[in-house]
């Protein structure tokens, strides 16, 4: 913009007033155009620099468009300039192939990566840390289920005999380790919290509402939303996307096949509280092999609906299924049938190769040879979107500049 305004100082400004939209895309072409041009020339004109006492800038380019700008002077030379540096002596050598980037980075960069978080990001890590301190995780919660297990045995025969003060005790011991355990907590909290609605005390009401919220953080089932793929048996790997509604995920495919396209529910599963209990879904016990494999002893389920549909999603139905939670993964099984994916985070790459490869089999690229057209219909598309996208930009621009509309203008496309 600096050097555009200095080269055409009046046309520049006339069509930053009319017309930001192109004073940007001018802007863009001096950067493109000048910018690598006067970096060239001083970068010639650095092998000079050395002869003289006085500082002197040099631009090297360290990426594409990036400039990065350092001040270096002959004094700070240990032979006060006589020898010049083998770095600068390389880069000068190769000034006349076009600038290369530096070995290191200009001192001007900044290292986002050591930036101190802020005060609120500081308070919500210090507050998540405390909440997952507060219950147990992983096999330690099937330990410690069993213990209340034998702790309620032992306050049936304390009570059978009358031992009062060996009931106070077990009673204190069963609540302390119950309060470790979140899924307890979330389905206690979320009672009395339902009562207290019922009652119109909206002071307890929030006090359950936050205990509720703080165990629910911490339980691996209802952390699992966002993108995830497995592999569909012959259709190959396919993308869903998990979400929540109250206590149950509604999974979705982002990517289909010709039996339950993208869209469609492939998955549902309840996951409120005793779910697991009433369907009589024990966790799964893994062996010592196994367990060492995947970090842990104990999987536990849900239960579920799984859907399935012949070709052309159609005679949809839905059958029994289960999720099943390994470590950080999940998988889905559906039961009458034998079947079961496996699902594991999908990398950014990863998912755009897949999304694309979707579009394309939309537009016919699964089809025999048809795959180039159909990438063609796909890159169509894309800037029939981007064209009626900038064409809402420019009309907007122009109704509340009273200037007109861009596009009717004579050279609107040129």
């Amino acid at each position: 913009a600096y050097l555009g305004t200095i080269l055409l100082p009046q046309q520049i400004a006339s069509v930053n007033r009319t017309h930001p939209t192109r004073f940007i895309a001018i802007m863009k072409i001096c950067s493109l155009v000048l910018v690598p041009l006067l970096a060239g020339v001083v970068e010639l004109g650095s092998g000079f620099s050395s002869k003289s006492a006085r500082p002197s800038k040099q631009l090297t380019f360290v990426r594409a468009n990036t400039l990065s700008m350092s001040v270096s002077s002959a004094d700070d030379a240990p032979d006060g300039g006589a020898k010049q540096d083998p770095s600068e002596s390389k880069s000068s050598s190769t000034s006349s192939s076009g600038p290369s980037p530096p070995e290191v980075y200009g001192r001007f960069e900044y290292d986002l990566n050591n930036l101190a978080p802020s005060e609120t990001r500081r308070d919500r890590i210090q507050s998540e840390e405390e909440t997952k301190s507060r219950f147990v995780h992983g096999d330690d919660v099937v330990e410690l289920r069993k213990k209340i297990d034998e702790l309620r045995g032992d306050l049936v025969d304390a009570r059978n005999n009358g031992d009062v003060t060996r009931i106070r005790e077990l009673k204190t011991r069963i609540t302390e380790a119950g309060r470790r355990d979140a899924e307890l907590i979330y389905r206690i909290a979320n009672e009395r919290m339902k009562k207290a609605e019922e009652e119109g005390l909206e002071d307890r009401v929030e006090k359950f509402r936050k205990e509720a919220v703080d165990a629910r953080s911490v339980l691996p089932q209802f952390n699992i939303e966002g993108l995830w793929v497995g592999k569909y048996g012959d259709h190959g790997y396919e993308m869903i996307n998990v979400t929540y509604a109250g206590d149950s995920i509604i999974a979705y495919k982002v990517t289909g096949d010709k039996n339950v396209p993208k869209g469609e529910v492939t998955f549902t599963v309840d996951l409120s509280p005793d779910a697991a209990i009433k369907a009589g879904l024990e966790p799964i016990e893994l062996s010592d092999g196994a367990s060492d494999q995947w970090g842990t002893k104990h999987l536990a389920r849900f239960p579920g609906k799984g859907q399935v549909a012949a070709e052309g999603f159609q005679n949809s139905q839905w059958m029994e299924g289960q999720l099943i939670m390994v470590g950080e993964y999940f998988s889905f099984a559906w039961v009458p049938l034998g079947h079961q994916i496996f699902f594991g985070r999908p990398s950014a790459e990863l998912t755009l190769k897949m999304l694309k490869a979707s579009e394309i089999s939309e537009l016919g690229g699964g089809r025999g040879g048809m795959k180039d057209v159909a990438q063609m219909r796909a890159s169509a598309m894309r800037c029939w979107e981007e064209t009626e996208m900038l064409e809402d930009d420019l009309e907007t621009e122009g109704s509340s500049s009273g200037s007109g509309i861009f596009l009717d203008e004579e050279d609107a496309f040129q």
